[in-house]
Order: structure tokens, then sequence, then C-alpha cells
């Protein structure tokens, strides 16, 4: 093979598209775009609602081939590090598990605004919907306590490389120790949270606790059909 690429389908039937690469002598030939063109013709076969991906900022070359399948940039992200054997004491605090997808729901809808409508762990990006909850309730952590913040941990693939601190809302400071806790008494080697590029008081607060972030930033495309 020249090149290759995974696509794949979410919990509500949505199209994600990622690790499309090509083979250094092969590239700027045609075949990044064969695969795109086998990638809409998927979204057709399946039928999704919406088809996304991910690549960096500065990575023109990746999201002019989106633009050209008719994918637009939607959302713009930093990725914040928090590395084992830091700073990572932390406390449950007054948080308990969700025990329901419908709580699971409620808990999440008030604070998917600051994360423009979109759940994003493993670099990889849902929109916030009731199957989306469902299936999130069923793969990994989602915690709240009485005051209404709300936290998921997990992680999509990779789970012995890392823990990801998915969403945030409410009491920033106690989100982030509860995330803390959860990192530290499972053994990984880094928590990872990623967060809208202009939420300067998430960056604040996570960088206060430990958290290092590049420059570097990460922006989501996509295309609804």
């Amino acid at each position: 093979p020249i090149g290759f690429a995974r696509f794949s389908l979410q919990y509500d039937g949505s199209g994600w598209l990622e690790v499309l690469r090509v083979d250094p002598d092969h590239q700027k030939k045609g075949c990044g775009a064969t695969i795109w063109k086998r990638f809409i013709e998927l979204c057709g076969i399946y039928k999704v609602p919406f088809v996304r991906m991910y690549t960096g900022l500065t990575n023109y070359a990746s999201r002019v081939l989106g633009e050209r399948n008719g994918l637009k940039v939607s959302y713009q992200t930093r990725e914040g590090t928090l590395m084992a054997g830091s700073n990572i004491n932390g406390s449950y605090g007054n948080f308990r598990k969700v025990t329901s997808s419908d709580e699971a729901e409620r808990v999440i809808a008030p604070h998917a605004g600051i994360y423009h409508g979109y759940f994003c762990q493993n670099r990889t990006f849902y929109g916030i919907n009731r199957s989306v909850c469902e299936g999130l309730f069923k793969d990994v952590s989602i915690w709240t306590d009485d005051n209404g913040s709300c936290v998921i941990t997990g992680a999509r693939f990779l789970k012995d490389q890392g823990l990801h601190l998915g969403l945030m809302g409410g009491d920033l400071d106690a989100c982030i120790s509860l995330a803390k806790a959860v990192f530290s008494e499972s053994g990984l080697p880094k928590l990872v949270c990623m967060i809208p590029s202009e939420r300067d008081d998430y960056k604040a607060a996570l960088e206060k606790a430990g958290f290092t972030f590049p420059d570097s930033q990460i922006i989501m495309l996509e295309r609804a059909f």
C-alpha cells in the first residue's frame, strides 16, 4: 500500500476520519484525494448526519483536502497535559458517578455550550446529543456533584497510555481536583485535557494545577449532510 486511512462511525452515526497517511515517495500525486473520494462515498453509504476530522492548525495540506470535500473549520482547541510524578494530588470532594444515561444527558447539557456543542477525548470530536451521552455513559466515567459541576474522564483508545479529562464545567478547581484524584489512582503516565482555544479561564485553571500547553493548536473540521 502507498496510503491508508480510517473511517469509523460514532455513537450517533456520524462519520469520523483519521490517520490518513501517504508514503512520502507518493505524496502530492493524488493518493490523498483518492482516499478522500472513498471517505465521501462511505458517508453516503452509511448515511451519516455529519462527518468530522481533526488536524493541526498549521497543517495546511490536511486542512485543504478536507475543505475541498466540503468540510469547514468548526472548532479550535488547545491540548494540555499533566504528567505523572507532577503535582497530581487531588480529591473526589462531593463528586459521584452518574447512574443513568438520562442523568448523564442532564448533567452534561448545561456545559455543552462552553465546548461549542462538542465533546473530545483522544483528539476525537463528537457532537453532544442524546445518543452521544448514552454512549459516553457506557464507555467512560461521568461525574457530578450537588452544585451541578460535571467532569468526564476516560479514553476512546490507547487506554494504557493516558487518561483524558474530556469535559468539565462548574467549579473548575473542584473538577480538576477530581480528575487528578482519578488520574493518581489510575497509575497512568499522563492526564490530557482539550479545551476551547478562547477559554483563557480554563487554561489558567489547568496551568495552576500543573498542566502544560504547547503553542500549537488543534482544529476540528465538519460537514453536515
